[in-house]
């Protein structure tokens, strides 16, 4: 064992106000060659999460989902933002075409889950697991390293 641990914080979120919370404590993470993995079913609140997410980092422009366009690019504090979504690549190769885009760029994927790719070996990883409890309430399980 390497003595490196993974952190791990749990926060139950029941309204837009505390979701920009949960997106305020994240953007603390905010810097080059890093991801933020969002896992969760669909429905969850991936990419409403961020939208509000990219709006907390000062991103002016609006945010839209990349379902089918694959990746969706913002700037700020001149750092460029990929945003991701997963779901439609099926094969690793899909994903790596991507990967020049992603170096030196802070990266958003949704539905991470999907890849079979080892990130760790470019970059700096926040994993964001959102669990549907109901309709008004949802729990973020943010795990750094993870």
């Amino acid at each position: 064992m390497n003595g490196k641990y993974n952190r791990i914080t749990v926060f139950k979120v029941k309204n837009i106000n505390e979701l920009v919370e949960v997106a305020q404590k994240l953007a603390l993470f905010f810097k080059k060659n890093t991801c933020l993995l969002l896992d969760g079913e669909m429905g969850a609140g991936k990419t409403t999460f961020t939208k509000i997410f990219l709006k907390e980092l000062g991103v002016k422009e609006v945010v839209t989902s990349p379902t089918f366009v694959i990746m969706n690019q913002y700037f700020s504090n001149e750092i460029k933002i990929n945003h991701i979504d997963a779901y439609r690549l099926n094969q690793n190769e899909e994903f790596e075409m991507y990967l020049d885009e992603m170096i030196d760029s802070f990266n958003v994927i949704e539905w991470s889950q999907n890849l079979n790719i080892n990130l760790k070996s470019y970059f700096e990883i926040i994993t964001v697991k959102i669990k549907i409890f109901s309709d008004e309430c949802r729990e973020f399980l943010i795990e750094e390293g993870g």
